[in-house]
C-alpha cells in the first residue's frame, strides 16, 4: 500500500510540474511574438563610426 501512496505522489507532483511548464511556456512565447511586433514596427537607424571609434546613430 506505501508503494501505491509513494506513486500517486510522484505523479501528482508530475501532473503539476507539466502544467507549470505548460503556463511558463504560454508565458515566454506571448513575450517573444510581443517583442516581434515591436520589431517590426520599428525603424532601424543607420550607425556611423565617430571620431573616437564609437558607433553613434546616424543624424
Amino acid at each position: 500500500m506505501p508503494q501505491l501512496i509513494g506513486i500517486a505522489l510522484i505523479a501528482l507532483v508530475g501532473w503539476y510540474a507539466w502544467r507549470v511548464l505548460k503556463r511558463e511556456m504560454a508565458r515566454v512565447d506571448n513575450e517573444v511574438r510581443e517583442q516581434e511586433v515591436k520589431a517590426e514596427t520599428k525603424e532601424v537607424t543607420p550607425l556611423e563610426k565617430d571620431e573616437d571609434g564609437v558607433y553613434r546613430p546616424k543624424k
